[in-house]
Protein backbone atom coordinates (compact mmCIF):
# COMPACT_ATOMS: atom_id res chain seq x y z
CA UNK A 1 0.00 0.00 0.00
CA UNK A 2 2.76 2.41 0.91
CA UNK A 3 4.74 1.54 -2.19
CA UNK A 4 1.70 2.15 -4.37
CA UNK A 5 1.23 5.60 -2.89
CA UNK A 6 4.90 6.41 -3.35
CA UNK A 7 4.72 5.40 -7.01
CA UNK A 8 1.64 7.54 -7.59
CA UNK A 9 3.23 10.52 -5.89
CA UNK A 10 6.15 10.12 -8.26
CA UNK A 11 3.88 10.85 -11.20
CA UNK A 12 2.76 14.14 -9.71
CA UNK A 13 6.17 15.25 -8.48
CA UNK A 14 7.63 14.28 -11.83
CA UNK A 15 5.60 16.72 -13.83
CA UNK A 16 5.83 19.36 -11.13
CA UNK A 17 9.60 19.46 -11.50
CA UNK A 18 9.50 19.34 -15.29
CA UNK A 19 7.01 22.19 -15.51
CA UNK A 20 9.31 24.44 -13.50
CA UNK A 21 12.13 24.04 -15.99
CA UNK A 22 12.31 26.50 -18.87
CA UNK A 23 14.59 24.41 -21.10
CA UNK A 24 13.05 21.06 -21.93
CA UNK A 25 16.20 19.79 -23.54
CA UNK A 26 18.17 20.36 -20.36
CA UNK A 27 15.57 18.70 -18.15
CA UNK A 28 15.61 14.94 -18.10
CA UNK A 29 11.93 14.03 -18.05
CA UNK A 30 12.64 11.11 -15.79
CA UNK A 31 15.82 11.78 -13.86
CA UNK A 32 14.86 15.34 -12.97
CA UNK A 33 11.57 14.02 -11.71
CA UNK A 34 13.47 12.24 -8.97
CA UNK A 35 13.75 14.11 -5.71
CA UNK A 36 17.42 15.03 -5.19
CA UNK A 37 19.26 13.74 -2.15
CA UNK A 38 21.47 16.32 -0.52
CA UNK A 39 21.89 18.18 -3.73
CA UNK A 40 23.03 14.95 -5.34
CA UNK A 41 22.44 15.90 -8.91
CA UNK A 42 24.76 16.02 -11.85
CA UNK A 43 27.84 15.56 -9.71
CA UNK A 44 28.65 19.23 -9.92
CA UNK A 45 30.68 20.55 -6.98
CA UNK A 46 28.79 22.52 -4.39
CA UNK A 47 31.39 25.25 -4.66
CA UNK A 48 31.82 26.88 -8.11
CA UNK A 49 35.59 27.00 -7.73
CA UNK A 50 35.84 23.24 -7.60
CA UNK A 51 35.47 22.79 -11.37
CA UNK A 52 34.30 19.64 -13.07
CA UNK A 53 35.74 17.20 -15.59
CA UNK A 54 32.29 16.21 -16.89
CA UNK A 55 32.24 19.15 -19.28
CA UNK A 56 35.43 18.04 -20.96
CA UNK A 57 33.55 16.12 -23.59
CA UNK A 58 31.77 19.33 -24.48
CA UNK A 59 34.92 21.37 -24.63
CA UNK A 60 33.80 23.49 -21.68
CA UNK A 61 36.50 22.66 -19.15
CA UNK A 62 38.06 25.86 -17.81
CA UNK A 63 41.70 24.96 -18.03
CA UNK A 64 43.81 26.69 -15.42
CA UNK A 65 40.87 27.30 -13.09
CA UNK A 66 42.09 27.97 -9.55
CA UNK A 67 40.54 25.49 -7.13
CA UNK A 68 40.58 26.40 -3.47
CA UNK A 69 41.16 23.69 -0.90
CA UNK A 70 38.30 23.07 1.49
CA UNK A 71 34.90 21.45 1.74
CA UNK A 72 31.19 22.07 1.35
CA UNK A 73 28.34 20.55 3.30
CA UNK A 74 24.75 20.62 2.08
CA UNK A 75 21.68 19.32 3.89
CA UNK A 76 18.34 18.97 2.12
CA UNK A 77 14.89 18.02 3.38
CA UNK A 78 11.70 16.94 1.66
CA UNK A 79 8.28 16.31 3.24
CA UNK A 80 5.14 15.37 1.33
CA UNK A 81 1.56 14.38 1.93
CA UNK A 82 -1.19 13.68 -0.52
CA UNK A 83 -4.09 11.68 -1.81
CA UNK A 84 -4.25 9.49 -4.93
CA UNK A 85 -7.67 8.17 -5.90
CA UNK A 86 -7.65 5.93 -8.96
CA UNK A 87 -9.72 3.62 -11.13
CA UNK A 88 -9.04 0.30 -12.83
CA UNK A 89 -10.07 0.35 -15.61
CA UNK A 90 -10.75 3.95 -16.63
CA UNK A 91 -14.25 5.18 -15.70
CA UNK A 92 -15.31 5.47 -19.34
CA UNK A 93 -14.43 1.85 -20.11
CA UNK A 94 -17.26 -0.20 -21.61
CA UNK A 95 -16.78 -3.06 -19.13
CA UNK A 96 -17.89 -1.59 -15.79
CA UNK A 97 -17.97 -5.01 -14.10
CA UNK A 98 -14.17 -4.97 -14.07
CA UNK A 99 -13.95 -1.53 -12.50
CA UNK A 100 -12.23 -1.03 -9.16
CA UNK A 101 -11.91 2.23 -7.26
CA UNK A 102 -9.48 2.92 -4.45
CA UNK A 103 -8.17 5.91 -2.52
CA UNK A 104 -4.62 6.01 -1.22
CA UNK A 105 -3.58 8.42 1.52
CA UNK A 106 0.02 8.79 2.58
CA UNK A 107 2.91 10.83 3.89
CA UNK A 108 6.62 10.65 3.40
CA UNK A 109 9.80 12.47 4.22
CA UNK A 110 13.46 12.31 3.39
CA UNK A 111 16.67 14.03 4.35
CA UNK A 112 20.00 14.09 2.61
CA UNK A 113 23.58 15.07 3.33
CA UNK A 114 26.15 15.94 0.69
CA UNK A 115 29.88 16.30 1.38
CA UNK A 116 32.17 17.82 -1.22
CA UNK A 117 35.90 17.91 -0.41
CA UNK A 118 38.45 19.74 -2.57
CA UNK A 119 41.54 18.06 -1.15
CA UNK A 120 43.98 19.76 -3.52
CA UNK A 121 43.93 21.51 -6.87
CA UNK A 122 43.90 18.11 -8.60
CA UNK A 123 41.85 15.87 -6.27
CA UNK A 124 38.21 16.21 -5.22
CA UNK A 125 35.97 13.69 -3.42
CA UNK A 126 32.19 13.87 -3.20
CA UNK A 127 29.68 11.64 -1.49
CA UNK A 128 25.99 12.07 -0.73
CA UNK A 129 23.54 9.87 1.13
CA UNK A 130 19.98 10.13 2.35
CA UNK A 131 17.36 8.81 4.75
CA UNK A 132 13.69 8.27 3.98
CA UNK A 133 10.38 7.42 5.66
CA UNK A 134 8.24 5.27 5.75
CA UNK A 135 10.78 2.56 4.89
CA UNK A 136 13.56 4.11 7.03
CA UNK A 137 16.13 3.30 4.39
CA UNK A 138 19.63 4.69 4.08
CA UNK A 139 20.97 5.09 0.55
CA UNK A 140 24.25 6.27 -0.92
CA UNK A 141 23.38 8.14 -4.08
CA UNK A 142 26.89 9.25 -5.04
CA UNK A 143 30.43 8.45 -3.99
CA UNK A 144 33.16 9.39 -6.44
CA UNK A 145 36.47 11.18 -6.89
CA UNK A 146 37.67 13.65 -9.50
CA UNK A 147 41.35 13.74 -10.43
CA UNK A 148 42.98 15.96 -13.04
CA UNK A 149 46.34 15.42 -14.66
CA UNK A 150 47.99 18.73 -15.55
CA UNK A 151 44.57 20.22 -16.26
CA UNK A 152 44.53 18.22 -19.50
CA UNK A 153 43.12 14.83 -18.49
CA UNK A 154 40.11 14.67 -16.16
CA UNK A 155 39.25 11.40 -14.39
CA UNK A 156 36.09 10.59 -12.44
CA UNK A 157 35.65 7.21 -10.72
CA UNK A 158 33.07 5.79 -8.33
CA UNK A 159 29.31 5.50 -7.94
CA UNK A 160 27.53 8.18 -9.96
CA UNK A 161 25.25 8.57 -12.92
CA UNK A 162 26.42 9.51 -16.41
CA UNK A 163 24.27 10.07 -19.48
CA UNK A 164 24.63 10.48 -23.22
CA UNK A 165 22.12 11.67 -25.78
CA UNK A 166 19.72 14.60 -26.06
CA UNK A 167 16.11 13.43 -25.99
CA UNK A 168 14.31 13.50 -22.66
CA UNK A 169 11.26 11.72 -24.06
CA UNK A 170 12.96 8.61 -25.46
CA UNK A 171 16.45 7.92 -24.09
CA UNK A 172 17.39 5.42 -26.78
CA UNK A 173 20.66 7.23 -27.56
CA UNK A 174 21.73 7.11 -23.92
CA UNK A 175 23.66 3.89 -24.40
CA UNK A 176 24.83 3.93 -20.77
CA UNK A 177 21.26 3.31 -19.57
CA UNK A 178 20.73 0.20 -21.73
CA UNK A 179 20.51 -3.20 -20.04
CA UNK A 180 20.59 -6.76 -21.41
CA UNK A 181 17.31 -8.62 -21.96
CA UNK A 182 15.98 -9.96 -18.68
CA UNK A 183 18.36 -7.87 -16.58
CA UNK A 184 17.13 -6.05 -13.46
CA UNK A 185 19.69 -3.28 -13.99
CA UNK A 186 21.53 -1.87 -10.99
CA UNK A 187 23.30 1.33 -9.99
CA UNK A 188 26.42 2.06 -12.05
CA UNK A 189 30.03 2.04 -10.94
CA UNK A 190 31.94 4.04 -13.54
CA UNK A 191 35.40 5.29 -14.35
CA UNK A 192 35.67 7.79 -17.17
CA UNK A 193 38.36 9.94 -18.67
CA UNK A 194 37.67 13.28 -20.39
CA UNK A 195 40.26 14.94 -22.62
CA UNK A 196 39.45 18.35 -24.16
CA UNK A 197 40.53 18.52 -27.79
CA UNK A 198 40.10 21.68 -29.85
CA UNK A 199 36.45 22.74 -29.96
CA UNK A 200 35.31 19.50 -28.37
CA UNK A 201 36.65 16.56 -26.47
CA UNK A 202 37.05 12.82 -26.12
CA UNK A 203 35.46 10.72 -23.37
CA UNK A 204 36.34 7.08 -22.63
CA UNK A 205 34.77 5.00 -19.86
CA UNK A 206 34.26 1.63 -18.26
CA UNK A 207 31.04 0.83 -16.39
CA UNK A 208 29.44 -2.03 -14.51
CA UNK A 209 26.22 -2.30 -12.50
CA UNK A 210 26.09 -3.19 -8.82
CA UNK A 211 24.67 -6.63 -8.09
CA UNK A 212 22.40 -7.30 -5.14
CA UNK A 213 24.89 -9.79 -3.70
CA UNK A 214 27.78 -7.32 -3.95
CA UNK A 215 29.90 -9.80 -5.94
CA UNK A 216 32.91 -8.49 -7.83
CA UNK A 217 31.95 -8.23 -11.53
CA UNK A 218 33.62 -10.40 -14.11
CA UNK A 219 35.31 -8.85 -17.12
CA UNK A 220 32.39 -9.79 -19.38
CA UNK A 221 30.08 -7.83 -17.04
CA UNK A 222 31.99 -4.58 -17.55
CA UNK A 223 30.95 -2.31 -20.41
CA UNK A 224 33.36 -0.13 -22.32
CA UNK A 225 32.60 2.90 -24.45
CA UNK A 226 33.61 6.27 -25.70
CA UNK A 227 32.26 9.34 -27.40
CA UNK A 228 33.64 12.34 -29.22
CA UNK A 229 32.11 15.80 -29.08
CA UNK A 230 32.37 18.72 -31.50
CA UNK A 231 30.92 21.97 -30.15
CA UNK A 232 30.71 24.29 -33.14
CA UNK A 233 28.98 27.65 -32.96
CA UNK A 234 26.33 26.40 -35.39
CA UNK A 235 25.79 22.92 -33.93
CA UNK A 236 26.76 20.53 -31.16
CA UNK A 237 27.65 17.03 -32.40
CA UNK A 238 28.28 13.79 -30.49
CA UNK A 239 29.45 10.40 -31.77
CA UNK A 240 29.72 7.41 -29.44
CA UNK A 241 29.88 3.64 -29.07
CA UNK A 242 29.31 1.24 -26.14
CA UNK A 243 30.15 -2.46 -25.80
CA UNK A 244 28.97 -4.98 -23.19
CA UNK A 245 29.30 -8.70 -23.86
CA UNK A 246 25.67 -9.49 -22.96
CA UNK A 247 24.21 -6.79 -25.21
CA UNK A 248 24.36 -5.93 -28.89
CA UNK A 249 27.12 -3.54 -29.89
CA UNK A 250 25.59 -0.07 -30.15
CA UNK A 251 26.71 3.26 -31.58
CA UNK A 252 24.94 6.62 -31.65
CA UNK A 253 25.13 10.14 -33.00
CA UNK A 254 23.35 13.33 -31.97
CA UNK A 255 23.14 16.81 -33.45
CA UNK A 256 21.63 19.87 -31.79
CA UNK A 257 21.37 23.37 -33.24
CA UNK A 258 19.49 26.62 -32.65
CA UNK A 259 17.96 28.66 -35.47
CA UNK A 260 16.78 31.99 -34.13
CA UNK A 261 14.54 31.01 -31.19
CA UNK A 262 13.94 27.44 -32.32
CA UNK A 263 16.01 24.53 -31.06
CA UNK A 264 16.25 21.45 -33.29
CA UNK A 265 17.79 18.10 -32.46
CA UNK A 266 18.18 14.69 -34.02
CA UNK A 267 19.73 11.41 -32.92
CA UNK A 268 20.41 8.03 -34.39
CA UNK A 269 21.43 4.67 -32.90
CA UNK A 270 22.73 1.50 -34.56
CA UNK A 271 22.86 -1.96 -33.00
CA UNK A 272 24.37 -5.23 -34.21
CA UNK A 273 24.87 -8.68 -32.67
CA UNK A 274 28.64 -8.54 -32.25
CA UNK A 275 29.05 -12.32 -31.96
CA UNK A 276 27.58 -13.02 -35.39
CA UNK A 277 27.73 -9.51 -36.89
CA UNK A 278 24.18 -9.70 -38.16
CA UNK A 279 20.72 -8.42 -37.17
CA UNK A 280 21.51 -4.75 -37.79
CA UNK A 281 18.92 -2.34 -36.40
CA UNK A 282 18.52 1.42 -36.60
CA UNK A 283 16.58 3.99 -34.53
CA UNK A 284 16.28 7.74 -34.98
CA UNK A 285 14.37 10.79 -33.79
CA UNK A 286 13.70 14.40 -34.72
CA UNK A 287 12.67 16.98 -32.13
CA UNK A 288 11.99 20.67 -31.72
CA UNK A 289 11.74 23.08 -28.78
CA UNK A 290 10.06 26.45 -29.20
CA UNK A 291 9.20 29.13 -26.63
CA UNK A 292 6.62 31.90 -26.94
CA UNK A 293 5.51 34.96 -24.99
CA UNK A 294 8.93 35.75 -23.48
CA UNK A 295 9.55 32.08 -22.61
CA UNK A 296 6.31 31.75 -20.67
CA UNK A 297 4.93 29.07 -23.00
CA UNK A 298 7.19 26.24 -24.18
CA UNK A 299 6.49 23.42 -26.63
CA UNK A 300 8.58 20.30 -27.13
CA UNK A 301 7.59 17.95 -29.96
CA UNK A 302 9.38 14.80 -31.06
CA UNK A 303 8.98 11.91 -33.51
CA UNK A 304 10.94 8.73 -32.75
CA UNK A 305 11.34 5.54 -34.78
CA UNK A 306 12.54 2.58 -32.69
CA UNK A 307 14.02 -0.32 -34.60
CA UNK A 308 14.75 -2.29 -31.40
CA UNK A 309 11.32 -3.40 -30.19
CA UNK A 310 11.47 -4.81 -26.69
CA UNK A 311 14.83 -3.28 -25.76
CA UNK A 312 14.90 -1.73 -22.29
CA UNK A 313 16.66 0.99 -20.35
CA UNK A 314 17.37 1.25 -16.63
CA UNK A 315 15.84 3.95 -14.45
CA UNK A 316 17.63 4.14 -11.07
CA UNK A 317 15.86 4.23 -7.73
CA UNK A 318 14.77 7.64 -6.52
CA UNK A 319 13.12 9.09 -3.45
CA UNK A 320 9.75 8.58 -5.12
CA UNK A 321 9.94 5.25 -6.93
CA UNK A 322 11.73 1.94 -7.10
CA UNK A 323 14.38 1.21 -9.71
CA UNK A 324 13.04 -0.51 -12.80
CA UNK A 325 13.76 -1.42 -16.40
CA UNK A 326 11.44 0.34 -18.85
CA UNK A 327 10.79 -0.97 -22.37
CA UNK A 328 11.05 1.00 -25.59
CA UNK A 329 8.01 0.73 -27.86
CA UNK A 330 8.81 -0.58 -31.32
CA UNK A 331 8.06 1.37 -34.48
CA UNK A 332 6.99 5.02 -34.56
CA UNK A 333 6.46 7.04 -31.37
CA UNK A 334 5.50 10.67 -30.83
CA UNK A 335 5.79 13.03 -27.87
CA UNK A 336 4.30 16.45 -27.16
CA UNK A 337 5.09 18.45 -24.01
CA UNK A 338 3.50 21.80 -23.13
CA UNK A 339 4.48 24.06 -20.23
CA UNK A 340 2.91 27.42 -19.41
CA UNK A 341 4.23 29.76 -16.72
CA UNK A 342 2.05 32.88 -16.66
CA UNK A 343 4.07 34.49 -13.87
CA UNK A 344 1.02 35.11 -11.69
CA UNK A 345 -0.81 33.38 -8.82
CA UNK A 346 2.06 32.11 -6.66
CA UNK A 347 4.22 30.86 -9.49
CA UNK A 348 1.47 28.88 -11.25
CA UNK A 349 2.73 26.34 -13.78
CA UNK A 350 0.43 24.39 -16.10
CA UNK A 351 1.75 21.42 -18.06
CA UNK A 352 0.77 18.48 -20.23
CA UNK A 353 2.75 15.48 -21.45
CA UNK A 354 1.45 13.31 -24.28
CA UNK A 355 3.21 10.14 -25.50
CA UNK A 356 1.89 7.86 -28.23
CA UNK A 357 3.22 4.57 -29.55
CA UNK A 358 1.65 4.28 -32.99
CA UNK A 359 2.32 0.60 -33.71
CA UNK A 360 0.80 -0.51 -30.38
CA UNK A 361 -1.92 2.16 -30.30
CA UNK A 362 -0.85 3.01 -26.75
CA UNK A 363 -1.07 6.47 -25.15
CA UNK A 364 0.15 8.21 -22.03
CA UNK A 365 -1.46 11.55 -21.12
CA UNK A 366 -0.65 13.57 -17.99
CA UNK A 367 -2.14 17.06 -17.57
CA UNK A 368 -1.49 18.94 -14.36
CA UNK A 369 -0.53 22.12 -12.55
CA UNK A 370 1.64 23.27 -9.66
CA UNK A 371 1.86 26.47 -7.59
CA UNK A 372 3.74 27.73 -4.52
CA UNK A 373 1.28 29.26 -2.02
CA UNK A 374 3.90 29.75 0.72
CA UNK A 375 7.71 29.75 0.96
CA UNK A 376 9.16 26.23 0.58
CA UNK A 377 5.69 24.85 -0.19
CA UNK A 378 4.50 23.41 -3.50
CA UNK A 379 1.01 22.14 -4.29
CA UNK A 380 0.74 19.80 -7.28
CA UNK A 381 -2.21 18.24 -9.07
CA UNK A 382 -1.85 15.74 -11.91
CA UNK A 383 -4.12 13.29 -13.72
CA UNK A 384 -1.99 10.47 -15.20
CA UNK A 385 -3.83 8.38 -17.78
CA UNK A 386 -2.93 5.32 -19.84
CA UNK A 387 -5.14 5.00 -22.92
CA UNK A 388 -5.50 2.92 -26.05
CA UNK A 389 -4.95 -0.82 -26.38
CA UNK A 390 -5.13 -2.55 -22.97
CA UNK A 391 -2.19 -4.73 -24.05
CA UNK A 392 -0.14 -1.67 -25.03
CA UNK A 393 3.01 -0.72 -23.16
CA UNK A 394 1.69 2.47 -21.54
CA UNK A 395 -1.40 0.64 -20.33
CA UNK A 396 0.32 -2.51 -19.08
CA UNK A 397 3.63 -1.01 -17.88
CA UNK A 398 2.77 2.25 -16.15
CA UNK A 399 4.26 3.60 -12.91
CA UNK A 400 1.41 2.23 -10.77
CA UNK A 401 2.28 -1.23 -9.47
CA UNK A 402 -1.37 -2.23 -9.99
CA UNK A 403 -1.37 -0.77 -13.51
CA UNK A 404 -4.39 1.40 -12.85
CA UNK A 405 -4.83 3.37 -16.08
CA UNK A 406 -6.46 6.45 -14.52
CA UNK A 407 -5.75 8.30 -11.28
CA UNK A 408 -5.82 11.76 -9.72
CA UNK A 409 -2.84 12.78 -7.60
CA UNK A 410 -2.86 15.74 -5.20
CA UNK A 411 0.45 16.40 -3.47
CA UNK A 412 1.56 19.04 -0.95
CA UNK A 413 5.29 19.17 -0.37
CA UNK A 414 7.70 21.16 1.79
CA UNK A 415 11.35 21.23 0.84
CA UNK A 416 14.48 23.20 1.49
CA UNK A 417 18.24 22.96 1.73
CA UNK A 418 21.15 24.71 3.37
CA UNK A 419 24.74 24.86 2.19
CA UNK A 420 27.86 25.57 4.20
CA UNK A 421 31.35 25.90 2.75
CA UNK A 422 34.78 26.44 4.23
CA UNK A 423 37.63 27.10 1.83
CA UNK A 424 41.16 28.38 2.22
Amino acid sequence: MRRLFVVLLFLCASFSLWAQNTDLLDSDMDSLFDEPVAGADTGEPLEPSAGDGEAAAGGNVLAGLVRQKGFSLEASYYFHAGIAPGWNPAPWDKVPTDSEYSTILGVGMSAGIGLDFQISDVLRVKNSFGFSYPDFSLTISEFFLDYSIRNVVFIRAGKYGAAWGISRNFQFANLLSRVPDGSSGGDPITIKVDIPIGVGGLQALGMTRIKDDGAIPRLREIGFGGKYNLAFTWADIDLGVFYLDAMPLRAFFSVKTTIKNTELYTEGAFSVQHKTWDDWKFSANLGVVQSFFADKFTINGEVFYNGEAGAGWFRPKSELREADVSPFIGGFNTALNLAYRPGVFFGLRVFTQFLYGINENTFQLVPGLTFDPLPHMTVSLAVPMALGDMNGTYYSHNADTRNRPFSVVLLVSLNGSHRFGLYE
